[in-house]
């Protein structure tokens, strides 16, 4: 079970410990004077020490500072013939866990040896955790050199100085943003850079989690409250007790549970189902959501009095295709680690396929530039990556194609005639090169022409954003004029 060094000079009383500890199924280290357990610990650490204060050559409390030095992990405790109490408290500030008297009482040795080998695993599993956090810190970097991520981490930098008694008592955080922009790694930035960091970070997938169950596995519930509770279960709300809960794609929460939640943000209390017992819920709020929630407010399917509960603190990450300064850093990012994972330290990415991944859009945003990274190394044949994988065209005009095809649909589902164009805009695309790329370029310039070089308006008349149509026009050289 353990490791256990037995420091003494008395053979018999050695011997007898030896015995009685090894019949827990512990290993005894044995030693009869400090050189030896010096020895000893050169050689093999142990998980626990009992040493006596009188030897022949040093004094146990020598022993006692070694380990501290070299091994403070290791919990120590004293025993001596010559008790005192000037002993016993030099003992104790050097940092003995207990100091017993000979004779020995063997049921109070045993009590005691178990209790502080329990008490060195809940060390270092919380050691452990403590370590994770600070791992996660240190990963938890928001890679990018574009003026928006400038302001998310100057916001993050902001969060982690906000004075608070309780972790209750920190802002909801609201971020929102396309599918794969990063949501879920900034919340775990924003706690991680917090105070809070020591305690759990818990995510939830609201739209992962059964419509019946998800207030059971928000708040927990009693033993026997519903068919198939048989035993009481916490709720990930008194998991994360302390720290951070992470209520990712909180879009797609029902709207039931969603006065449910309101009510606990309300009054920082909760009830597990089937319980009457309220508990206090201390805990930071980081939502995230990929939908649209002023639309959903409008349209009934999102409370609005929550919303404007979570957002206190809203953030908005751009999508990729609108900060395309962005793409080069997070390429090198992705290629640290992978030159580690498949054992190609050679390979690097040539400029010319920077400029393709410049001009692709990537429709699922970083997590589909690190997948198409991924692939790319694995399938490279030579120390260079080609965007040979890319799709041959950009997925947002077929997006916006799309879009327009199903905005030009009746209520009941059939086509109706595509809406007027804007008065006195006309398109001629009936002469000259007709590739699609030309009739893109052709398109933007005559737009331009039309709004006078407002590209703002001529974001609006092409139904795209303005950071969508400066990456169009740098792509044909298109000058605003």
């Amino acid at each position: 079970m353990a490791q256990i060094l037995i420091l003494d000079d008395e053979p018999p009383l050695l011997q007898s410990l030896s015995l009685e500890l090894g019949r827990q199924g512990h290993e005894c280290l044995l030693a009869e004077t400090g050189r030896e357990a010096f020895a000893i610990l050169e050689k093999s650490p142990p998980d626990l020490a009992i040493l006596d204060v009188q030897l022949p050559d040093v004094s146990g409390i020598e022993v006692l500072r070694r380990l501290r030095r070299d091994l403070p992990e290791v919990p120590v405790l004293i025993i001596t013939a010559y008790a005192s109490v000037d002993s016993a408290v030099e003992a104790m500030k050097e940092g003995a866990i207990d100091y017993l008297e000979k004779p020995l009482d063997l049921e109070e040795l045993h009590l005691v040896v178990a209790r502080e080998l329990k008490n060195a695993r809940l060390r270092a599993e919380v050691e452990a955790f403590r370590w994770r956090g600070r791992r996660q810190s240190e990963e938890s970097r928001i890679i990018g050199r574009s003026p928006a991520l400038d302001r998310v981490r100057a916001l993050v930098d902001q969060l982690s100085k906000v004075p608070f008694e309780s972790a209750a008592d920190l802002p909801t955080v609201l971020i929102q943003g396309e599918t794969g922009t990063g949501k879920d790694l900034l919340a775990r930035t924003i706690h991680y850079r917090s105070p809070l960091a020591e305690h759990p970070f818990v995510q939830v997938n609201c739209s992962g989690l059964p419509r019946e169950l998800i207030e059971s596995e928000l708040f927990g519930h009693e033993k026997g409250s519903f068919t198939g509770a048989t035993q009481r279960k916490q709720g990930l709300f008194e998991i994360a007790s302390g720290g951070t809960i992470f209520l990712d794609e909180i879009g797609d929460m029902p709207l039931d549970m969603q006065t449910k939640l309101l009510n606990v943000l309300e009054s920082k209390r909760s009830r597990r189902v089937g319980g009457t017992q309220e508990r206090h819920v201390d805990v930071r709020i980081i939502a995230a959501t990929n939908r649209n929630l002023d639309a959903a407010v409008r349209a009934h399917e999102f409370r609005s009095d929550l919303y404007y509960r979570l957002k206190v603190v809203n953030v908005e990450l751009p999508p990729l295709r609108e900060r395309p300064e962005d793409i080069a850093p997070l390429v090198e990012h992705f290629l640290s680690d992978l030159r580690r994972k498949y054992r190609k330290p050679e390979i690097r990415v040539p400029s010319a396929t920077l400029e393709e991944f410049a001009r692709y859009e990537w429709p699922g945003n970083i997590r589909e530039l690190a997948h198409t990274i991924e692939r790319l190394v694995l399938l490279a044949d030579g120390d260079t990556l080609s965007p040979a994988g890319l799709p041959p065209s950009s997925p947002s005009a077929a997006s916006s194609a799309s879009a327009s095809s199903a905005s030009a649909r009746s209520p009941d589902g059939a086509f109706a005639p595509p809406p007027a164009t804007p008065a006195g805009l006309r398109f001629d695309f009936d002469t000259g090169e007709c590739t699609l790329n030309a009739v893109e370029k052709r398109l933007i310039e005559q737009a331009l022409a039309h709004a006078r070089g407002n590209v703002s308006e001529v974001a609006r008349l092409l139904g795209m954003t303005r950071g969508a149509l400066r990456h169009r026009m740098e792509k044909w050289g298109i000058v605003a004029g």
